[in-house]
């Protein structure tokens, strides 16, 4: 996964700070709807409307109308003074979500409904059109890097080519670029966190050769965005727009990020060593590090912050198995307070992954692991214990794992996801990780996007 050149210079940024009365908007686009929120220069929230929500149907059959009427219902629900004052503008979307666009930018009217984050190739894509993708990308690309993914961007694009042919005026858009280019009016760019599986080489700062030359190229080249920094000018917001909705003149698009990242910017994860672990239905880590940290066997990638890194990997460990053993959130917080958390539990080898799950990928990469929840306690509160321990190990092992591999050192674990609420469970892992641990104030991906806008990533 690692590229084989060195790691090129931060280009330098071209946006100060926002300063004064001026505000940035941030969009998320999420897996289960739309928020914005508008901050002032100091990143406090000025406007933050209820949200614009998929409904469940839509969370996976999405179309890209349904994108442009989240995005101007949401700026419409703005009260007209913040919207005066909002100078930039950023987007983070699902990481992965995509459409082809022609050659005005509209969606391809013969490619049918955007293929969404969770979208399989192997799966989804017609006849054997995925199939011949994900071959290809075998053949032709680093082993172990993330577009190999039945998932990623780029399997989707070449899906798509091996289904029809791409016409010629035919161009991959992610979701977060293809809304920017609905503010902007102007042609579609992409951003290093969205690019990253497509391809893009965040070390060297450009499209490597399998993706521009050779079979791959044969295909993909002239049909990739153009890729900006997050945070710097994408293209001004449409004179058409600046006058309907009230925005600042010269209101600016600026690169976007995913929902993920955003979520880690919000979290007020800023210093080397800051890491954000979410507690949902799987465990996935994310650090702050001065160095990139790759490992393909175990899904390990870094995403470029400036001159910093992002390191993460996820487990399919997690919460899940709390719910499939019966647990109700009022039993949790019952059970919960009858945890002494500095104390062993009375079984600390569980592995917590659920019992529709067969193999793990990170910390310990197994493709037969099962999860281990035996022997049972009698106690429910004690099995409960059991589980929390488990699950907080898992966690433990994700952060020794990343600085085996050379990521900087941790210093500091915010939480974000359902678990976060649990202060027993907080006290427990902070005993395990050994560096202060708490609940992430804010892990909204709006108010991420918009800090985004506001200061840059970096």
């Amino acid at each position: 996964l690692a590229s084989s050149c060195s790691i090129a210079p931060t280009p330098p940024r071209t946006l100060p700070p926002i300063t004064g009365n001026a505000c940035a908007l941030g969009y998320d686009f999420g897996t289960s709807g739309v928020r914005c929120a508008i901050v002032d220069a100091s990143g406090e929230i000025v406007a933050n409307p209820p949200g614009y929500s998929w409904g469940v149907a839509g969370e996976r059959a999405q179309e890209a109308s349904d994108w442009e009427e989240a995005l101007f219902s949401q700026l419409a629900a703005l009260p007209a003074d913040a919207r005066a004052r909002v100078s930039r503008i950023a987007v983070s979307g699902t990481s992965g979500s995509m459409l082809l666009v022609d050659g005005d930018g509209a969606p391809a009217a013969s490619r049918g409904s955007p293929r969404m984050y969770d979208f399989s190739v192997s799966k989804q894509a017609v006849g054997d059109s995925g199939e011949a993708a994900l071959a290809l990308l075998r053949r032709c690309t680093p082993e172990g890097h993330p577009v190999r993914s039945a998932t990623s961007a780029l399997a989707k694009l070449l899906a798509y080519h091996f289904e029809s042919p791409l016409a010629g005026s035919e161009r991959l858009a992610h979701q977060a670029d293809y809304v920017a280019s609905r503010l902007t009016g102007g042609a579609i760019a992409s951003d290093w966190h969205n690019a990253l599986k497509l391809g893009f080489d965040v070390r060297a700062l450009r499209y490597p050769e399998w993706l521009t030359g050779g079979e791959i190229g044969e295909i993909a080249r002239g049909r990739l965005p153009r890729v900006v920094r997050p945070g710097e000018p994408i293209g001004p917001v449409s004179d058409k727009l600046v006058a309907k909705y009230g925005l600042a003149s010269g209101c600016l698009v600026v690169g976007g990020t995913t929902d993920s990242i955003a979520a880690f910017l919000a979290a007020g994860a800023d210093s080397v060593g800051d890491a954000v672990t979410s507690l949902g239905s799987t465990v996935a880590i994310k650090l702050l590090s001065d160095v990139p940290a790759d490992d393909a066997s175990t899904g390990v990638y870094s995403h470029r912050l400036g001159d910093r890194w992002l390191v993460g990997g996820a487990s399919n460990a997690g919460c899940a198995v709390l719910r499939e053993q019966g647990f109700s959130g009022d039993e949790l917080a019952r059970l919960s307070e009858e945890i002494d958390p500095l104390a062993q539990p009375p079984c600390t080898d569980y592995y917590p992954l659920s019992s529709l799950v067969v193999g793990e990928r990170f910390p310990r990469p197994d493709e037969n692991a099962v999860g281990v929840l035996e022997p049972v306690p009698e106690s429910r509160a004690a099995f409960l214990h059991c589980i929390l321990h488990g699950i907080a190990k898992v966690e433990t092992e994700g952060y020794e794992a990343l600085a085996a591999l050379g990521a900087s050192e941790l210093r500091r674990v915010l939480t974000s996801g359902g678990g976060s609420q649990n202060a027993q469970w907080t006290v427990m892992r902070q005993a395990l990780l050994g560096v202060p641990t708490s609940r992430a104030a804010n892990i909204d991906a709006a108010y991420g996007a918009a800090l985004l806008a506001a200061r840059g990533a970096g």
